[in-house]
């Protein structure tokens, strides 16, 4: 088992360290296509909570939390919370400029939740470890 978790500011352009964070962190680990799919559910995860959650409030943050256990790695965002629960949106609706997030984390994860923490909220996604 190998775990990792850090602190980022609440800010868009945290998500793209955050992505360079998860990429380090699992190259050599994981094939190339699993890294390339971790990195995109932590685009997606950290996303949501600086757009969606009082993360990204100033002086939001959130956490990126990576495990890489039993033949999957699991990616997880803390974030400050919201009043509104995470959905996967309707990729149906054609008009729509942003709102797929989760939709995407669902099609590429093994399974994925949300769950209150002491503070917030974590959302994770298990990926496969074999892509």
């Amino acid at each position: 088992m190998a775990r990792l978790s850090r602190l980022f500011p609440g800010r868009a352009d945290a998500v793209h360290v955050a992505r360079s964070f998860a990429w380090a962190f699992v190259v050599g680990r994981v094939s190339q296509d699993v890294a390339d799919t971790v990195e995109l559910v932590v685009s997606e995860l950290a996303t949501n909570a600086v757009e969606h959650t009082a993360s990204g409030q100033v002086g939001g943050s959130f956490v990126l939390e990576l495990d890489v256990i039993d033949g999957a790695v699991r990616v997880g965002v803390v974030d400050m919370g919201s009043s509104a629960e995470p959905s996967k949106g309707n990729p149906d609706d054609l008009d729509a400029v942003s709102g797929r997030g989760l939709f995407i984390v669902d099609a590429v994860a093994k399974q994925w939740a949300a769950e209150p923490v002491r503070f917030g909220r974590r959302v994770w996604a298990d990926l496969a470890m074999h892509g």
